[in-house]
This record gives structure tokens, sequence and C-alpha cells, in this order.
């Protein structure tokens, strides 16, 4: 029977650390399923926004074989060869006009040499011992976002197609009018599931200090009658607070950064750890709002259970 207290006093702690334990892996989880979420809502916003910043125009110049032409000069008749091919220099003089145009984010000049290459790769034969080269030199042009939408890029495409030198303007029609139909919805969708997500995950976390700080509200109230003041009773369990939700946001971060690399590796175009900046900032933001996050409820309902009416403790 004399070692009946102190075989209770083991089970207590032990159920305190077991509770400690179950308390910074609910952080842990909780923080880690919000990283997840800021994961897939920056790097899902920033490749819908890579789609159309990869749109890309083609502008395709007139480049006719060199034609026969018959002149009759008194008895002779004198054949001529005239070469009708728009000169290379005009398309990169042109190439240097549209990239000073608003709309351009980036532009470059695909040379007949680039074309033909190209062309026979795609074909797989060389076309030009059959044949007279008919490609000429393009202009390649990127747009900036505001003007990928399908009302924007016929507007560019009026006012390219008034050069006389341009035969046609080229682009990925179905990237375009997904761009227009989807981007912006999808955009929202993705930020609202986000934000849903966010709110049950927050709900849970203080949930759970909840729990822990009301399974101590006796406590507090003998604290308080014995005359310890409200900020003496408050600080441990800030404290305690403060302290899960930097182990809880350590181990958080730490899988979020495992989560990125291993989507770096399998969708590469999806998950790009080459700005590192924007990498640290996640991270960053999923620790220091584990810290605050755990630390304001700790403060919140800790005040609550110090300021509430002693009838209401055995509710």
């Amino acid at each position: 029977m004399g070692k009946q207290p102190e075989s209770l006093d083991k089970i207590t702690k032990a159920r305190l650390k077991f509770s400690a334990f179950g308390s910074i892996c609910s952080i842990a989880l909780t923080m880690f399923f919000v990283g997840v979420l800021a994961v897939v809502a920056v790097f899902s916003t920033r490749y819908l926004q890579n789609i159309s910043k990869n749109l890309e125009l083609e502008v395709l110049f007139f480049a006719t074989t060199p034609q026969q032409a018959t002149a009759t000069i008194g008895d002779s008749t004198v054949t001529t060869t005239i070469n009708q091919t728009v000169p290379e220099a005009d398309i990169v003089n042109y190439e240097l006009q549209l990239k000073n145009e608003p709309f351009v984010a980036t532009s470059r000049v695909s040379s007949r040499a680039e074309n033909t290459a190209i062309t026979k790769e795609i074909l797989r034969n060389d076309f030009e011992e059959y044949t007279d080269n008919p490609l000429n030199a393009s202009i390649i042009l990127t747009l900036k976002p505001e003007y990928t939408s399908a009302d924007s890029i016929a507007k560019i495409e009026r006012f390219i197609k008034q050069n006389e030198q341009v035969k046609e303007v080229t682009y990925p029609n179905v990237i375009a009018q997904f761009i227009q139909q989807n981007l912006r919805n999808t955009q929202w969708i993705i930020l609202g599931i986000c934000a849903v997500f966010l709110f049950i995950s927050l709900m849970l976390i203080g949930n759970s200090i909840r729990l822990n700080i009301y399974a101590k509200r006796f406590n507090i109230k003998s604290m308080l009658l014995i005359g310890a003041t409200r900020a003496f009773v408050r600080r441990p369990f800030v404290f305690k607070g403060f302290t899960q939700g930097v182990i809880g946001g350590f181990i958080a971060t730490a899988l979020v950064a495992l989560v990125m690399y291993g989507g770096s590796v399998m969708v590469p175009n999806f998950i790009d750890l080459s700005n590192s900046l924007l990498i640290a900032a996640i991270l960053a933001g999923v620790f220091i709002f584990s810290i605050l996050f755990t630390t304001f409820t700790a403060f919140i309902f800790t005040n609550k259970y110090i300021k509430i009416n002693p009838d209401r403790l055995y509710l």
C-alpha cells in the first residue's frame, strides 16, 4: 500500500507525457496538411500562370520559291529569275519593332536554317532533295499574361498582319481557349478548396489545445483562489502552446520539405525548386504560423477559463 502514491504519480506523469506527445503530433500533422495546401495553392497558381506565359505566337513570312519571269525585247526573249522571299534582315528588323510593343513578353527570330532543321526532324527526311525549300525565318513571341485572352490574341493577330510581309500568325488555339475559359475559375476553385481545408485544420488544432486546457480548469481556478495573478496562471499554458508550436512546426516543415522534394522529382513541371526564395517563404510561413497560432490559441482559451464562472466549471 505504501507504494501506491508513487505508482499513481508515475501513471499521471506518463499520461501527461502522452497527452503532450499527442498534442505535438496533432499540431505537426495539421500544420503539415496546411503546408501541403499552401504548396498546392502556390504551385498550381504558378503552373497555370506559366501556361499563359508559355503561350507562343509564331509569325510566318512569305517564302515563295524563285520564279522565272519572261520578257520579250525586240526579237529576243529574256528569262530572269525573281526571288520573292522576304529577306531575313527585314524579319530581324520587324522583330525589333515588335519587341517594344506592350503585349510582348519575349521575342526571338527563328532563322530559316533553324526552321528547316526542325521540319526535317519532324518529317524525318530531307525534303530539300525533292523540292525547293519553301520555309523562311519566323518570329516567335510570348505574350504577357494580361494579353493571353482569346480577344486580345485576335487583336494582336490583326495588328501583326498589317505588315504586308506577314503570311500568317499561328498559335496553339486549344491552350488559348483553355486559358480564356478555365484559368481564372480554376485558380478560384483551388484557393476556395484550400481555404475550406485550412479552416478545418485550424479548428482541429484549436480544439486539441482547448481540450488540454479544459482538463486543467480546476487547477487554474485553484491557483487564482490562492492569490496567483492572471499573468502568472496564463504563463505556463502559453509557454506550453509556444513550445508545442515550435516542435510541431519543425516536424511539419521537415515533412513539407520532403513532399516538395519528392514532388519536384515526380512532377518537375508542377513543383519547381529553382525558386529558393519562394520555397523558403513557404517553409518559414508554415513554421512561424504554427508557433503564432498555437501560442495565440493557448492564450485565448486560458483566458476563457480564467474568467469563467465557477458554476460552469462542471459543465
